[in-house]
């Protein structure tokens, strides 16, 4: 398949034609050579041996000193692509064999932090919330960036077919390579320091460190760093052209403009203009539509069938298989759908999240039954893959809102309840999971309630912290419940009889709910108005001719009139059908009626 090039910084001269072969990335050097795009792809290895072979970066050997420890290293080849399915570049990365390097296996410092969805989808809140404008970089080679103590740099020997013009077999690093063990560190030491070193005034979250928000000149200033990219809001143009300036004089960066994609997800921008001629959002939202489709075809999708309704049958229960009986053959491709399935529940579709994670349990015992029911969930995604995570601020909603929910006894096979909780900021939703009680087995409906509201309590806390440290409040967290009897157990002083056998941890929610400090606020709502309801079950399709799933889903994903509007779609649907029952009862009956006169003439003339 062609598709074209929109490569701006690309020489023409490299490509025989405007023109790349769409084929699966190469997994050696050797197979890059026998590639019809070789000739891209020997830019991107060179450009990516300049990039490590400069001065300051590695010095170039010709032979390797006597009894010095030498890494091996790799290509790794990536097509990228925008999300809108076009060429973006070509990417070489060589990295080496880290774990081979026996000087740091005893170090201990190698940990390196990365925000958590949560936080990415908080920042596009604040956003919205405060009117700022949010704006990507990528830092080239950002690991090349950061230097390498001397006492801990090491050789590597380029990779395995490649020739160096200059005859160079590796390089001694004086700076940090992709792959190596401390690499991720060095690399995020060295963001840190950029960070506090050109803006004091922002401070780094305690709750997620790679978050820091502060103010400059009276500016709300925000920043995100994941590995290599870094996300700004702000409402000041300054702010944001000083920012522009520093990271392009600190490192090799590319400056994208507003946000349009992060971590393979597409992020729509909708803004309004003032009359001063600044731009602020109005709207973000997050979709995942060419990942959906990428996927469809890599796993055989037939989307031209019927597809499915609800993302799973209601009350699908299936059995765990023998140990000798299990087929692994059918292993790697459910292994490799359920997490590509992950990626999409935990990102922007969390109307499939419980149906992924309750499939996940088969990873390991795969068996027939589970790859369809998964592929069947990849098939109504793509039917629904125009659903968008939108994000739209409502003034009147509470700061915090959470809702959790439990199915007692819902696991068949083990007995345990199924735990389900959202979280809302200002009416957007930016946290929710599904998971089993795995720690205890409740005893009845109201103490599954009891764990599930202790656990969505400590996952909210560690949001309400993150905004109490820049942004003080005394508003606690609304969180909503629909067991009337747990919303009375954690407001009450005196500890039920009937909970006392609960594991100590759990009663931390009384403690939140209660006194002049209390960081929770209990509501009862009825279990139709409990939007963690899908969190817990796979639900019917209607309920009363009330259509369940949609209702569900166009609350979570707050679809908007540009939408599919799939609540109306789908009663227009239902009274379709009902109109057309009753017309061929009507004929039936006509027909009857008929049949009726015939026999009486019949009778009359005889």
């Amino acid at each position: 398949m062609l598709l074209a090039l929109r490569d701006a910084d690309s020489d023409p001269a490299d490509f025989p034609s405007d023109a790349f072969m769409d084929e699966p990335d190469p997994a050696t050097y050797r197979q890059a050579r026998l590639s019809p795009n070789w000739r891209q792809w020997h830019k991107a290895i060179q450009s990516e041996i300049d990039g490590i072979l400069q001065p300051d970066r590695a010095d170039p050997v010709t032979a390797f000193p006597p009894g010095s420890t030498v890494l091996p290293s790799k290509f790794v080849f990536k097509l990228k692509k925008l999300t809108d399915g076009s060429l973006d570049k070509f990417k070489a990365r060589c990295t080496t064999r880290g774990d081979m390097d026996r000087t740091f296996y005893e170090e201990a410092e190698t940990f390196a932090p990365t925000p958590q969805l949560t936080t990415f989808r908080l920042l596009l809140a604040l956003c919205l919330k405060h009117r700022l404008m949010p704006y990507h970089y990528d830092v080239s080679q950002a690991f090349l960036q950061a230097l390498i103590p001397e006492d801990e740099r090491y050789y590597v020997r380029f990779p395995k077919g490649y020739i160096h013009p200059k005859g160079y077999v590796g390089a001694y690093m004086k700076k940090a390579l992709y792959g190596h063990r401390t690499s991720g560190r060095l690399w995020s030491e060295t963001a840190h320091r950029f960070m506090t070193d050109r803006y004091p005034t922002l401070s780094r979250s305690t709750y997620d460190e790679c978050l820091y928000i502060g103010w400059i000149d009276t500016q709300l200033f925000i920043v995100l760093i994941y590995v290599d990219d870094f996300i700004v809001a702000c409402a000041d143009e300054l702010s944001r052209a000083r920012f522009h300036t520093d990271i392009m004089s600190t490192f090799q960066a590319t400056y994208s403009g507003v946000l349009n994609q992060f971590l393979q997800l597409r992020v729509d921008v909708q803004t309004e203009t003032l009359p001063t001629g600044e731009s602020y959002p109005t709207r973000i939202e997050l979709s995942h539509e060419r990942s959906i489709t990428d996927l469809c075809a890599k796993f055989s999708i037939d989307t031209d069938k019927q597809p499915p309704r609800s993302p799973m049958a209601e009350g699908l229960s299936l059995p765990i298989p023998p140990p000798d009986t299990i087929d692994r053959s059918i292993e790697t491709p459910l292994r490799s759908l359920i997490y590509s399935l992950l990626w999409l529940a935990r990102t922007v579709r969390p109307d499939i999240y419980y149906h992924v994670t309750y499939l996940a349990q088969f990873c390991h015992q795969p068996t027939v039954e589970a790859l369809t029911a998964a592929k069947r969930i990849l098939h109504y995604a793509y039917s629904t893959r125009e659903y968008t995570l939108g994000m739209t601020i409502d003034s009147t909603a509470p700061q915090l809102t959470a809702f959790c929910d439990s199915d007692h006894a819902g696991d068949t096979a083990t007995r345990n309840s199924v735990s389900g909780y959202c979280l809302y900021f200002h009416g957007m939703l930016i946290d929710w999971w599904s998971k089993k009680q795995k720690s205890c087995t409740a005893l009845h409906s109201t103490e599954a309630e009891y764990v599930t509201m202790s656990e969505a309590c400590t996952s909210a806390l560690a949001i309400y912290n993150t905004l109490t440290e820049f942004f003080p409040s005394a508003e606690p967290i609304t969180i909503n419940v629909d067991n009337s009897a747990v919303q009375t157990l954690v407001t009450q002083r005196a500890l039920s009889s009937k909970l006392k056998h609960i594991e100590v941890r759990y009663h931390a929610v009384r403690n939140w709910c209660q006194g002049p400090l209390r960081k929770f606020t209990p509501v009862w709502i009825p279990t139709d108005d409990n939007q963690s309801d899908i969190f817990t079950k796979a639900l019917p399709i209607t309920k009363h001719g009330v259509p369940i799933i949609d209702k569900f889903t166009a609350r979570l994903l707050d679809i908007k009139d540009r939408r599919v509007k799939l609540v109306e779609k789908l009663r227009a649907a239902e009274a379709q059908k009902l109109h057309a029952q009753q017309q061929q009862l009507q004929q039936q009956q006509r027909q009857d009626q008929i049949v009726l006169a015939s026999l009486q003439r019949q009778n009359l003339i005889g």
